[in-house]
């Protein structure tokens, strides 16, 4: 296998025994359109070993993207895949919405206008392009509908990098557990995430639910899964 291909599944080795890091979401409107039922021309976006490298060893590419139907709308959505250029393998590309029905590349590392975004297998660079928005952790969760995901161990602390105390109970389910984000924080590498635990969602209630408990939880647990995470589509 050809070293410049080597290594783009290289990146692929940790995953084997646990996922690596969301750091946030880049939104590629080259590939997902600019919103949902977008008439828009699709175009590729090269995939490299590592940033300013020269070759790219693979490409993004839109094989199929909405359906419109005569009497109006829409149906389906972008189908993108990652086509290696060594390989020639095919597979799907990765997303996650950062809006309602705005799919977004998962980037697990920056540099500058350089992102490494996940693949079904292993990792790839990609030079943003002007169009192109990334949104980092903190500005996907600051003002969006939150909730601990099953990856929260029940444990807040008090300070960012602080010991953890048990949340108070009774608390809703672990995977199910509305919060309010206060503020964000780095402690070393770690970044860390102040939360209220809401009795029950905002979207049963008229106003705010009753704060059950408040606290910074890390942004990634021990098996670097996200914490907490957010409703792309609202209630």
């Amino acid at each position: 296998m050809p070293a410049i291909t080597l290594a783009l599944f290289l990146a692929a080795a940790p995953s084997a025994q646990a996922p690596e890091r969301i750091m946030g979401l880049l939104a590629l409107p080259e590939v997902f359109g600019n919103a949902p039922c977008d008439k828009f021309q699709p175009e590729e976006v090269a995939l490299y070993a590592a940033p300013e490298s020269g070759r790219p060893v693979g490409r993004i590419r839109t094989d199929g993207a909405w359906t419109f139907n005569p009497v109006g709308g829409c149906t389906g959505s972008p189908d993108v895949n990652v086509y290696h250029a060594d390989t020639g393998g095919v597979a799907t590309l990765p997303s996650r919405e950062y809006a309602y029905e705005a799919p977004a590349a998962i980037v697990l590392e920056q540099r500058d206008r350089w992102f490494r975004v996940r693949l079904a297998e292993g990792s790839a660079w990609i030079r943003a392009s002007q169009r192109d928005e990334y949104f980092p952790l903190e500005k996907l969760l600051a003002d969006g509908l939150t909730h601990l995901t099953a990856a929260w161990d029940g444990r807040l602390a008090r300070s960012p990098g602080g010991s953890l105390r048990v949340a108070a109970r009774p608390l809703p389910r672990r995977d199910d557990t509305s919060v309010r984000v206060l503020g964000f924080r780095r402690a070393g590498d770690t970044l860390w995430i102040e939360v209220e635990i809401f009795s029950h969602s905002p979207c049963a209630a008229r106003e705010d639910p009753p704060v059950l408990d408040q606290g910074w939880v890390p942004a990634h647990a021990a098996s670097r899964e996200l914490v907490v995470w957010f409703s792309s589509r609202g209630c």
